[in-house]
């Protein structure tokens, strides 16, 4: 109130000097009009800040507190997955998948959460049926939720983040219908110990997969359908000891597949004519 009175006062002082001190009541009238339209328009003007400034500061807090939240959903997340109950790191996996979802700043650290899961150290139950035992169902649930974001069509896509799979152990994994469009997806020194790894339908179209000093004893690998536009696979050092490795229906377009340095006894499949970008041993 002191304000809007003193700012009302200098406004009339200044308006009735500036009209070369009136004295008839109607041009006093019209001064004390004006004056109090200006006290008006400043007292609009601090409202407005004010109210900014009260929703800067309301905005900050919510932000603040889901922050702290996301950060409390991951540290129990990372609990699970750390859980020695098989089924609740397969509940840990799910809930950091989702996290990634929802908090996009901090999406890659909770892809490189669930790689490093799969850079455990591991040795499979290799005679258990259909290549499945508990840890192998975890490492396929994550396996199968990366692949479901780096396909076209995904709720949320994690095309372009980096993968780091290096040292990882699969006995199993489906890896059909990705796309790297950029980014790079690493299983170099990798091992897939029997069973069937499935990169079917795959599309790089300008990221890196390297395969380099993989170790693949006896597993059924298949980039059946699979598309190298450009972008570059590398196999330098893998070693394909027995089973089966198939480009079946594979299309070389521009893309780099690398084999040249690849240990194989048996040589991959692939379907008659030319190859461009495919360097084989």
């Amino acid at each position: 109130m002191l304000i809007g009175l003193t700012v009302f006062a200098l406004a009339a002082a200044l308006l009735w000097t500036a009209l070369g001190f009136p004295t008839a009541p109607t041009s006093r009238l019209d001064i004390i009009k004006v004056a109090l339209t200006v006290v008006a328009g400043i007292g609009g003007v601090v409202a407005l800040v004010v109210a900014y400034r009260k929703q800067r500061i309301s905005e900050s807090a919510e932000t603040r507190e889901r922050v702290k939240l996301l950060n409390e959903r991951f540290g129990a997340a990372c609990n699970q997955i750390g859980n020695e109950s098989p089924a609740v790191r397969l509940a840990g996996v799910y809930a950091l998948a989702s996290l990634a979802d929802e908090w996009p700043q901090q999406r890659q650290v909770c892809i490189d959460v669930l790689c490093a899961y799969l850079r455990i150290p591991y040795e499979p139950e290799l005679e258990s049926q259909w290549y499945l035992d508990a840890e192998s169902e975890v490492r396929l649930a994550i396996t199968g939720v990366i692949s479901r974001h780096l396909r076209d069509g995904a709720a949320v896509s994690w095309q372009g983040h980096d993968f780091d799979l290096v040292r990882a152990v699969l006995r199993s994994a489906d890896f059909a219908g990705v796309r790297i469009p950029s980014g790079k997806f690493f299983l170099s020194l990798a091992r897939f110990p029997a069973g069937w790894i499935s990169f079917d339908g795959m599309v790089v179209c300008g990221g890196e997969v390297w395969f380099g000093g993989a170790t693949f004893d006896g597993a059924r690998v298949t980039f059946d359908g699979a598309e190298f536009s450009s972008g570059r696979v590398q196999f330098d050092g893998a070693e394909f000891n027995g089973g089966e490795v198939s480009f079946r229906g594979a299309r070389f377009t521009g893309g780099e597949v690398d084999l040249s340095e690849a240990r194989i006894r048996k040589m991959p499949v692939f379907d008659d004519g030319e190859k461009p970008g495919l360097r084989l041993p």
